[in-house]
């Protein structure tokens, strides 16, 4: 689905104007910026085709799923820039890559996905020719660009990125510094330019260019989730963790058994209270104990039950979305 295009009154202009990737000293010929092959939203696998970068583009920066939720986003992350890469290693965050833009800066408490930065936003070239004449692409990729130079602060985080492949290997601390400089000095679109100076905040604030994924950084998933099951009706929820039927029942049958094991406690606690003379006489403790004591019989009972139902709801909704692809490739194979 195309992102919102949001109408100018000036025209866009690259952030950069200086190539980040220099050509290659040996004479070698240079890597390309775009990819070989993208999947589209039915998971068709597609060639990228540098004249007509589009459908990639369309692609690669989609924050739709992100924006749905925009209202609530700020149960999800706080307003502002990411921390930088070092700041995730010292919360003992595991960095995984993802291609996904809408995954960008996702976090559980023990990891954090990041989208590498693409060479294509490193050429001034690409960002005039395909980037500046469409607006929603223009702002989810200078969006991205500044939450990049948020998450490398020092040359510590940068040479971390290049170790981890999150920024290209032939890029130097020195050509980061340059494009960081342009980006943040660059004068703003606007009706009346400015030449001052400005921080992430002050670019990212001005709605106009940059999505408004951006206006937050770092986002939880686990609240994301909650949202999109409680809020849109997505059981998988937005990023699920669970692979295999047997690893969704194990993460549930976990959760069961700690609050088992806590009704087990409470339980006995409440039959030692009842020994007391000072308790036994008490109406109201043996009130709650009978309640919680039939809590406990059928809670267990309802909770499996519930488990086992969105279990069957997972294993058909699987089903019918395997025999869907399946006609889909059938009818595309017979031409229709």
């Amino acid at each position: 689905m195309p992102l919102e295009t949001t109408k100018h009154e000036y025209v866009l202009e690259s952030p950069l104007w200086t190539d980040a990737l220099k050509p290659s000293l040996d004479g070698q010929a240079s890597i390309p910026l775009l990819p070989a092959t993208f999947r589209d939203k039915h998971y068709e696998i597609h060639v990228v085709r540098d004249e007509d970068a589009l459908p990639f583009l369309e692609m690669d920066l989609d924050v739709a799923r992100l924006n749905r939720v925009h209202k609530w986003m700020w149960l999800v992350g706080l307003p502002g820039s990411p921390r930088a890469l070092h700041y995730q290693i010292l919360k003992k965050r595991n960095i995984v890559l993802t291609e996904q833009m809408d995954l960008h800066l996702v976090w559980s408490p023990s990891r954090i996905l990041i989208k590498p930065l693409p060479r294509y936003l490193l050429s001034p070239h690409f960002w005039r020719t395909n980037l500046c004449p469409h607006p929603h692409l223009y702002r989810v990729a200078l969006g991205f660009l500044l939450s990049w130079i948020a998450l490398v602060e020092r040359e510590s985080d940068f040479k971390l990125a290049v170790i981890l492949g999150l920024l290209p290997a032939e890029m130097t601390w020195p050509d980061w510094l340059v494009l960081a400089r342009e980006v943040m000095l660059r004068p703003a679109p606007s009706r009346t330019r400015s030449n001052e100076a400005r921080t992430i905040a002050a670019i990212v604030d001005n709605k106009e260019i940059v999505n408004n994924r951006f206006l937050y950084g770092e986002l939880r998933v686990g609240r994301l989730n909650w949202i999109y099951r409680f809020r849109l009706g997505y059981l998988r929820g937005y990023l699920s963790s669970c692979t295999t039927y047997r690893s969704f029942l194990q993460e549930n049958v976990n959760s069961l058994i700690a609050i088992f094991a806590y009704a087990t406690i409470v339980l006995s606690a409440m039959q030692v209270g009842l020994g007391t003379s000072y308790l036994s006489e008490s109406k109201a403790f043996d009130l709650a104990s009978s309640v919680f004591t039939l809590f406990s019989i059928f809670a267990p009972l309802v909770a499996v039950t519930g488990i086992v139902c969105v279990l069957v709801v997972f294993i058909l909704y699987n089903l019918g979305h395997t025999i869907r692809r399946q006609v889909r490739r059938r009818l595309q194979r017979d031409g229709v």
